[in-house]
């Protein structure tokens, strides 16, 4: 079997659905891609949207985002697009007007003062909602092109993996929840010139 056939992605796996997560092929030496676990957020005929959610940043929430109250959250980088401006997901529903169900028990963006007057009044718990600085963003037909090109591998995942998943050990972790074909992915050096 040679390297190709090693890494192609099955095709039952091409299919893209809103709460999805994709994740990139292990050759991927992208910046903001490498290893990454992308959340779609939205995905129709014009375009995708997702962030990345294993790109914890190590700064604290309020050094990098200005005008919330004081709150002890984590920060992620989203991805290349938009990266002066803050996304959030969470578990709270609809308490955040205006927000956007993804998956079961889990939320897309809403209602910015909302979320600060909860936040203000310690009515949301940093375990219930997560930040992201920019997104990753596909126009129509681009992301089809990727999975075709084996660039991403699309598995469901629960709210609770999303969400209580060790970042630095997500891309691996769903890597190897997607089948014994895939373990090998993991196996493959960050670094090729390292093996």
């Amino acid at each position: 079997m040679n390297k190709e056939e090693l890494f192609k992605i099955q095709s039952n796996t091409l299919k893209v659905s809103i709460g999805d997560v994709l994740l990139s092929e292990p050759f991927l030496n992208d910046f903001y891609f490498r290893r990454s676990a992308i959340l779609i957020i939205d995905h129709n005929e014009e375009g995708s949207l997702g962030v990345v959610i294993n790109k914890r940043l190590n700064v604290p929430f309020n050094d990098i985002v200005r005008g919330f109250p004081d709150f002890k959250a984590d920060v992620y980088l989203g991805g290349p697009v938009e990266t002066d401006r803050l996304f959030f997901i969470h578990t709270i529903g609809e308490m955040i007007p205006d927000s956007h169900k993804i998956a079961s028990g889990l939320y897309w963006s809403g209602n910015v003062n909302a979320l600060k007057a909860m936040i203000k009044m310690d009515l949301i718990k940093s375990h219930e909602v997560r930040f992201y600085v920019g997104y990753a963003g596909w126009d129509g037909g681009q992301l089809k092109n990727e999975l075709e090109a084996n660039t991403w591998l699309v598995g469901k995942f629960s709210t609770k993996e999303i969400l209580h998943t060790m970042p630095g050990k997500m891309w691996s972790s769903f890597v190897n929840k997607l089948g014994k074909k895939y373990t090998l992915w993991d196996k493959f050096p960050v670094n090729p010139s390292d093996n």
